[in-house]
């Protein structure tokens, strides 16, 4: 019928890998530098080497799967190098990213933010006031959501996707210092000193704000990343 609204696409073969294969190693069910045997996966998704290896091959332009000659495809590994570098270049575009957001603030935009942020700060209460490392996935995603909301205003898609691409490359390494700073850090003060900011309209000091904010994660992963294998294998198998 010509009225019809269109249907979205259903998702290649190839998208599905993706988008799982994306899953679990942000997830760390996949643990960093693991090999990824193109075989034993293929048979798992049931989907041909080919569709495999294309799957791989987008992980790789995406950075979380790096290919090795003659060895294959790995998970890519986790170093503090490499985070102060996702996290200069996290400065540059969410500040960019969120600048243009607020500009562009309105009704809808805040109630969604005051919706994302009462979320983010009842699971912070649990966490920061007790123990269970299980409610960290959940943290993270709350946390992923919130940030993402107080930027969704801004339209450019490219500052967006590149936005995107940083935030879950830096979200692996916040997952494992989240085990040992969460009782040093008051993440509450600086996520509500940002909300507070955003809600207000004053534009240079919530961009000032979540600069502190990664500047802040970047101090936090250098002193609580895993600094040998076994205590980095504990600190998956908690998170994960």
């Amino acid at each position: 019928m010509e009225n019809e609204a269109p249907t979205a696409s259903k998702p290649t073969a190839i998208e599905t890998v993706q988008t799982e294969m994306k899953r679990r190693i942000l997830s760390f069910e996949l643990a960093p530098d693991e090999r990824l045997h193109v075989d034993n996966l293929r048979r798992e998704f049931d989907v041909s080497t080919a569709t495999m290896r294309e799957a791989l091959s987008r992980l790789l332009i995406d950075n979380l799967v790096v290919s090795e000659r003659q060895r294959g495809f790995f998970v890519r590994g986790l170093n503090i190098a490499d985070f102060r570098n996702i996290s200069e270049a996290r400065l540059v575009v969410e500040s960019s990213a969120l600048r243009s957001s607020l500009e562009k603030r309105d009704d809808q935009w805040e109630a969604e933010l005051f919706a994302a942020y009462r979320l983010l700060k009842l699971v912070e209460d649990r966490i920061l006031d007790g123990d269970d490392d299980k409610l960290l996935n959940e943290w993270h995603q709350r946390n992923a959501n919130f940030h993402d909301c107080l930027v969704q205003n801004c339209n450019n898609n490219w500052l967006i996707g590149f936005r995107r691409q940083l935030h879950e490359h830096s979200s692996r390494y916040l997952r494992l210092s989240m085990l040992k700073n969460r009782k040093h850090r008051d993440v509450r003060k600086e996520h509500a000193a940002i909300f507070n900011a955003a809600i207000d309209g004053d534009v240079e000091e919530c961009v000032r704000l979540v600069e502190s904010h990664i500047s802040i994660s970047v101090a936090d992963v250098e002193r609580y990343l895993p600094k040998s294998a076994e205590e980095f294998a504990v600190r998956v198998n908690r998170v994960s």
